[in-house]
């Protein structure tokens, strides 16, 4: 019964990866999956989701938060072209000082 409960939950997780983050995650190319997911509108993944895709130093988290916020910031920048249904809070988050890990903050 365990099994089958850890299988579902594994399903579950795996469910939730879109086929592209899949692909970037195996190629470990962490800076493109931070573009894609601040351009698309999506929230930052912390550490430990990107972990769970295979992201396991400091340095790949911090090539993904690079990527991430050069994408939000084309995203604030009204380069919307996005192609699919996005989190209608995160243009709220384009407002200057939203965000606790700002451009100038993080040294962007």
């Amino acid at each position: 019964m365990l099994r089958l409960i850890c299988l579902a939950a594994v399903i579950a997780l795996t469910a939730c990866v879109s086929k592209y983050e899949k692909e970037l995650s195996q190629k470990q190319e962490w800076e493109q999956l931070g573009v894609y997911h601040g351009e698309q509108g999506y929230q930052e993944w912390d550490k430990k989701r990107l972990s769970k895709q295979g992201a396991m130093t400091e340095t790949e988290y911090e090539k993904y938060r690079a990527g991430y916020l050069q994408g939000r910031f084309e995203y604030c920048s009204g380069k919307k072209s996005v192609d699919t249904v996005v989190n209608p809070d995160y243009p709220d988050e384009c407002r200057n000082n939203q965000s606790s890990y700002g451009l100038i903050d993080r040294g962007y």
